[in-house]
């Protein structure tokens, strides 16, 4: 079977819809029927596609180390394949050897090349005498603003992506799912930092609530609980 099949038909034999899994995993909707549709091409990034098959097989109660073992296979294969063929001329093919014609004027060559050569001569001298006395054309004065304006660099671009910094006050358990991937799940000692930059969303659990300072976006948030408390919260560009 394939993966898509194997998701879809596990999922309707629990009489799950994908709003009911998107609420339970934080995985949206349209990432879960992009993997039952094996429509990779919907979610960014190979490695998002792969922490969205590995939490949705697990949600699922499915062993998600075949489902990723075929996901790899089936894109090594995609990359693997050739998407045109480009047909070229082989180098050892014999060029044709170029003869230059011969000349129909015969003698009279080298006076056409005169003539022109006097053409030449004329209109460059025509130009010079008939612009010589001229002004130039003043160039309008340059005002500070808009010498400001030119010099003033455009701000790069940059990827509107959220970020979570926490800090620890106390020791505590942490796991933080960074758009639908587990990136760090363990202790968070005392004036330890961990940073964290997402797309979509990311979801924070505390085992001690009390004990870890969060900071988003660049901005700390109120404690999230008291200390010892178990506390788990999404943050989103919505949020």
């Amino acid at each position: 079977m394939e993966i898509g099949e194997i998701l879809r038909t596990e999922r309707e034999s629990k009489a799950l819809s994908l709003a009911d899994i998107e609420e339970k995993t934080k995985i949206r909707a349209k990432y879960l029927q992009a993997l039952e549709e094996e429509n990779y091409d919907e979610i960014p990034g190979g490695a998002y596609c792969m922490g969205f098959l590995r939490n949705y097989a697990r949600f699922l109660e499915i062993d998600p180390e075949p489902l990723l073992a075929q996901y790899r296979a089936q894109v090594k294969k995609e990359e693997t394949s050739p998407s045109s063929v480009i047909v070229e001329k082989s180098e050892k093919e014999p060029k044709k050897e170029f003869k230059p014609a011969a000349s129909s004027t015969g003698s009279r060559g080298p006076l056409i090349g005169l003539i022109i050569f006097a053409v030449l001569v004329f209109s460059v001298a025509y130009v010079f005498f008939n612009n010589e006395g001229r002004d130039p054309s003043p160039t309008p004065p340059v005002s500070q603003e808009q010498k400001a304006d030119q010099q003033e660099t455009p701000p790069s671009s940059t990827a509107d992506n959220l970020t979570i910094k926490l800090i620890g006050n106390q020791l505590c358990w942490v796991r933080v799912t960074v758009d639908g991937e587990i990136q760090f799940e363990g202790n968070l000692d005392s004036e330890e930092t961990k940073e964290f930059e997402a797309e979509e969303s990311v979801q924070v659990r505390l085992g001690n609530a009390g004990g870890v300072d969060v900071i988003y976006n660049g901005k700390k948030e109120p404690p999230l609980g008291e200390s010892g408390q178990v506390v788990e919260k999404e943050y989103t560009k919505s949020s």
